[in-house]
């Protein structure tokens, strides 16, 4: 999902289809009030985009990766790593030590899973989360809540923030009795 199409649903959310309209158009840089409403959303989007890869819905994704000298360099991945999951060589599992700039393995092709934060996106990027179960519904919702919140309507925020949270409960993993599970226990 386009971070765009997200910015362009909260606009429309925030009644500014016609901001919506200059960013389909490509115009919105050329009108100053538009260009500020813009920038401010897609700061609250990443924000909420942060916020939901850290607390709700952790990230992951996995990548074939070379030690060459024993050593995978963190700079190597696709993503920047925050834990490694697994590291497997062969279809089996691989020795590893985590070191501060580098997974040490001995020489030969791995694969690596591992979870990963979102890094701050523009209009043209993809958002890091696939559409489920973080929509674009459900992002919009967090970006308008905090848009509102920066701009000082609390009232409006508050309104925004309960969708916000029921859209995140409505699609949170539960454990077996119902409960939601903590975001640090997925993995």
């Amino acid at each position: 999902m386009l971070v765009s199409d997200v910015i362009k649903t909260a606009l429309a959310f925030l009644d500014r289809q016609d901001v919506a309209d200059k960013i389909t158009a490509g115009t919105y840089s050329s009108d100053e009030e538009a260009s500020r409403l813009v920038t401010a959303l897609l700061h609250c989007f990443n924000s909420v985009e942060d916020e939901l890869a850290r607390c709700f819905f952790p990230l992951s994704d996995e990548e074939i990766l070379p030690s060459s000298n024993g050593r995978i360099y963190y700079t190597e991945f696709s993503r920047p790593p925050y834990k490694i999951l697994s590291v497997v060589r062969n279809g089996e599992e691989a020795e590893y030590t985590i070191e501060p700039e580098y997974l040490s393995a001995p020489s030969g092709v791995y694969t690596v899973k591992y979870m990963f934060w979102p890094v701050k996106k523009q209009l043209a990027d993809e958002s890091d989360f696939p559409g489920y179960p973080v929509g674009e519904r459900m992002l919009a919702y967090g970006a308008v809540a905090e848009y509102c919140l920066i701009s000082g309507d609390i009232e409006a925020s508050e309104s925004w923030e309960s969708r916000y949270r029921a859209e995140i409960e409505r699609f949170r993993p539960r454990d077996l009795k119902g409960g939601a599970l903590r975001a640090r226990y997925w993995s």
